[in-house]
């Protein structure tokens, strides 16, 4: 790798991630006042039945953060969250691990033990459901006669198939007895509040872990986004002194295709430039490889840095705010204009591995990869262009 253009994009990318920590993001929102909440202005008073239902990737610091707010309350929940997504302690909460992003058993179990934990409340009980994307995978509870094989079956078909997530949750809470608002409904009489971490663009709440909390009679409470990353990513660049645009929050599209268009606009760019893109691509799988819509995107835009004949200095980071990029250990990866040449020196075909799906395997002989570990957040992507100054 060229360090000096790699160091600042480590910055950049560092800055996205702190904005995205689910504990600043929820004592932001939250305060306590007493014997009472105050959740964006309003007040929820703390009685005697106060459950906390964490699910997604960034559960258990969400969680986390509000048993901080209720010490000495008597607080009874559960959290769910990915396997090896644990790193904070919840108890006296119960913590389930399960399958992302196809559902497993234990998210079966998880489905069980939620509909357990809200049953028989009260109009004095008061229900903080931490809502972060992953919950839909994480947290099923089939309708009558759709067994978990056929959940699971559907899933792979719809990830393999370049579906978006707003068209994969849309099949997801039509399967399930607690999406679409079903958790909210289930939850009755008790006052529910949704505090949610976006993971989708334009933060719509039926999409969002396939809309547990989509419901008119909860109190949902937007706590962080992707946005509020590529803001940061933006205000660090500037500190360093880079002429910064944050290009979209609304990144879509197969991910070569987006690859390949940010390698040719940071390459058009002037010196000095900073390009930044939040938002989430989708892959079409074509092959067997290994890889994630990250590490394809940064795949694509390597070759077109190569095929352009980019400036030196030049380079694209692609990073998966939660850590995890498909079904990898890394979070995403950087693409540089000698990449290309590095690899065909190790007798690496880029565009075979491409055609392959195969970019864990092309990055991690380069040592190309971000392997951040499970960040405990997840506000969709983040990518980052650099032009250096002459």
């Amino acid at each position: 790798m060229t360090l000096t253009s790699v160091e600042p994009l480590n910055h950049i990318l560092s800055a996205a991630l702190h904005a995205a920590d689910p504990r600043v993001a929820i004592h932001r929102h939250v305060k306590r006042e007493g014997d009472a909440l105050l959740i964006d202005g309003v007040r929820h008073p703390l009685g005697s039945d106060v459950r906390v239902i964490a699910a997604g990737k960034a559960a258990a610091p969400m969680a986390a953060a509000l048993l901080e707010l209720l010490h000495g309350c008597g607080i009874t929940g559960i959290v769910i969250t990915k396997r090896g997504h644990v790193s904070e302690r919840c108890a006296p909460l119960i913590v389930i691990e399960a399958g992302h992003p196809v559902p497993d058993e234990d998210s079966l179990r998880a489905g069980a033990a939620v509909c357990a934990a809200i049953a028989e409340a009260t109009s004095d009980t008061l229900v903080l459901a931490c809502v972060s994307g992953g919950a839909s995978a994480l947290l099923v509870t089939p309708e009558h006669g759709i067994s978990l094989r056929s959940i699971q079956a559907i899933n792979d078909a719809l990830l393999r198939s370049g579906a978006e997530i707003s068209e994969l949750n849309a099949v997801r809470s039509r399967l399930d007895m607690l999406k679409a608002g079903g958790f909210v409904r289930r939850a009755m009489p008790a006052q529910v509040v949704g505090l949610i971490l976006s993971d989708v663009i334009g933060d719509p709440l039926d999409v969002i872990a396939s809309g547990l909390t989509c419901e008119p009679r909860a109190h949902n409470v937007l706590v962080g986004n992707n946005p509020q990353a590529c803001d940061a990513a933006r205000a660090e660049a500037a500190a360093l002194g880079w002429n910064t645009h944050v290009v979209t929050t609304a990144l879509r599209g197969e991910a070569r295709e987006v690859g390949r268009a940010i390698a040719r606009e940071i390459s058009a760019a002037p010196a000095g430039t900073a390009l930044i893109y939040g938002g989430e691509t989708t892959v079409t799988l074509r092959g067997a490889g290994r890889g994630g819509r990250n590490q394809e995107l940064a795949l694509a835009a390597a070759l077109a840095l190569h095929e352009v004949g980019a400036p030196v200095g030049c380079v694209i980071g692609a990073l998966g705010t939660d850590g995890t990029d498909g079904p990898t250990d890394a979070a995403g990866a950087v693409a540089l204009p000698n990449t290309i040449t590095r690899a065909q020196a190790q007798g690496l075909d880029a565009t075979n591995f491409l055609m392959r799906n195969d970019s864990y395997t092309f990055f991690d002989a380069l040592g190309d990869l971000i392997r951040t570990g499970p960040t405990g957040t997840n506000v969709a992507d983040v990518v980052v262009a650099l032009r250096p100054a002459d």
